[in-house]
């Protein structure tokens, strides 16, 4: 058996547990939560309710069965529509945490539109290569817009938004910083991974090379989708106490 399906296999199904097992303590922990920030709770649960949703359906195309099948045909589309749903409320919490999403209401717009577009883009330049429908000039274009709008959120999580808090004047304003200087490095390193597994996948459609791709995405939707909202979360949970 190739050690490769295996752990395909494996990742996924352990990133569909984890998504479970995180949508049930964002839900149970609520009562950690004061009535201000009980909306991070739910915002939390939906990010990641909404993967399990998508995980679901896409149970049958991991199987070890079909990784097996050379002409295997990935769920692209169900990827795409999981990020394109659950990432922008994502996103979207760590502006209701620090009350910005009142404050800086352009800034909130800019970044989910930029996450729309990076999704959009990526999908365009993973769809196309793969269906071999389009020229590979197109593909590279698609990669480099989404790739783009993705440095852009990059800079806002970076550089605008920990300038912004530092203009917070109360208590509260150290443990925003504390989470903001956390969200960023998943914004910096966590999803850089997505761009490297496409990547991956131009290299060439041989089995190992999907495999790798869809390894990498489900480390990736691991590690950002739960890992971004458990941040908010226990931030959320400090700034009940002050």
């Amino acid at each position: 058996m190739n050690v490769l399906i295996l752990a395909t296999s494996y990742t996924f199904e352990f990133t569909f547990i984890c998504m479970v097992a995180a949508s049930f303590y964002f839900i149970l922990e609520r009562y950690k939560l004061s009535d201000k920030y009980k909306i991070i709770s739910s915002l939390a649960f939906l990010t990641t309710a909404l993967a399990v949703i998508e995980y679901y359906k896409m149970h049958s195309f991991f199987s070890v069965e079909a990784l097996s099948v050379k002409n295997n045909r990935y769920p692209t589309e169900f990827r795409y529509i999981t990020w394109l749903s659950a990432t922008p409320i994502m996103l979207f919490i760590f502006f209701v945490l620090s009350g910005m999403n009142k404050s800086h209401k352009k800034t909130v717009i800019t970044v989910l539109t930029l996450n729309f577009m990076m999704i959009i883009f990526g999908y365009f330049s993973e769809s196309s290569f793969s269906r071999k429908n389009l020229n590979f000039d197109f593909t590279i274009l698609m990669f480099a817009c989404g790739f783009l709008c993705w440095l852009g959120i990059v800079w806002i999580y970076n550089f605008y938004l920990p300038k912004e808090v530092k203009k917070i004047k109360n208590s509260k304003r150290i443990y925003i910083s504390k989470c903001i200087n956390i969200l960023n490095k998943f914004v910096v390193y966590g999803w850089a991974i997505y761009p490297i597994g496409l990547l991956i996948s131009f290299y060439d459609h041989s089995l190992e090379t999907m495999l790798m791709r869809e390894l990498v995405y489900n480390f990736g939707d691991l590690f950002n989708k739960i890992g971004f909202s458990l941040v908010c979360f226990f931030c959320a949970v400090k700034l009940s106490k002050v």
